[in-house]
């Protein structure tokens, strides 16, 4: 199956070009060389979620915060990429980023010290309470993405923790506001699928009740890192796809990306828990940002398949 057919099947399919993904790679290699194309920092381990496929609610690192000091080092480290090098900048991991009261605070100093990175904000719906975020309309062109997880009440239940009354009337909110012209950000909905029934029942819901958000849907994924987290969203993520879509073949975007944990360490990729902890050299407190970057270049410049990456080998993830 072509990636066009996939999409044409499962409407809404959130991933990169599955039948290109290698070439979408190699096409961009250069650009990403030196400096990042994202650039993730989690300012605090702190949500109100208890999803089954998330790290959070097992995590060693829960409660932990990043001080202010480690942020505005990060920050002026980052200042040093060139303004024309344009990347996508997120203050998010395994958290609730609104929980943050800091968050407007740290967005404003990015806005002030890095005007060539693209904001993206991501929250589970709960905290888009009037009052609670309209500072977002302050960055034009960024987006806003929503991890809805579920239409269906029972199942977001069971997979969050809380039901849809918690998200439903923030989302209805957030869509009075675009309605409005009061939040000039792209607002995307976003959910894991385990079937092809599942997923059109979501994106079709969201279409009809929302029709100026992008709803999106993605295969489930693994978590990497020493957590008890993934052999369900390993079993769900092998039936969502197509067999023949296997990744151990493939390099990987995630290395031209850089995530930095709230203890100030980087980690292997977007959903390797535990970071490089046992490493100094991936330290963002004692090491500037970019050189803790260019420890993967050589990634960036081979672009091996993950078969042969200590740790990447069954990833499923083409993020």
């Amino acid at each position: 199956m072509t990636s066009s057919e996939l999409t044409d099947e499962i409407p809404g399919l959130v991933a990169a070009n599955y039948g290109e993904y290698a070439q979408n790679i190699s096409k961009v290699r250069e650009k990403f060389l030196d400096y990042p194309r994202c650039v993730s920092i989690e300012t605090q381990v702190k949500c109100n979620a208890k999803c089954g496929f998330c790290p959070y609610p097992v995590s060693p690192r829960k409660g932990e915060e990043m001080d202010e000091e480690t942020f505005e080092k990060i920050i002026s480290d980052l200042e040093a990429i060139p303004q024309t090098h344009k990347f996508v900048l997120t203050l998010s991991r395994i958290n609730e980023p609104l929980l943050d009261r800091r968050l407007e605070r740290f967005h404003q100093l990015i806005k002030e010290k890095l005007p060539n990175a693209w904001p993206q904000f991501w929250s589970n719906g709960t905290m888009l309470r009037p009052g609670k975020f309209e500072w977002m309309a302050g960055f034009p062109g960024s987006s806003l993405s929503i991890s809805l997880n579920s239409v269906d009440d029972a199942e977001h239940q069971q997979m969050m923790g809380f039901g849809l009354k918690s998200v439903l009337p923030n989302l209805d909110y957030v869509h009075s506001l675009k309605a409005d012209k009061k939040f000039p950000i792209t607002v995307k909905l976003r959910a894991p699928f385990e079937n092809r029934e599942q997923a059109h029942q979501f994106y079709t819901y969201c279409q009809e009740r929302w029709p100026l958000f992008e709803a999106g849907i993605r295969p489930y994924f693994v978590w990497t890192g020493d957590i008890d987290v993934g052999q369900t969203e390993r079993d769900r993520a092998q039936s969502g796809l197509p067999a023949q879509m296997s990744a151990s073949s493939f390099s990987c975007g995630q290395w031209y990306d850089l995530h930095i944990l709230a203890n100030g360490y980087a980690t292997k990729c977007c959903i390797d828990e535990a970071g490089f902890t046992d490493n100094d050299r991936f330290n963002c407190q004692t090491n500037h940002v970019l050189d803790v970057y260019a420890q993967t270049r050589v990634l960036r410049e081979e672009l091996p398949p993950r078969k042969q990456v200590a740790g990447c080998e069954d990833c499923l993830h083409l993020g």
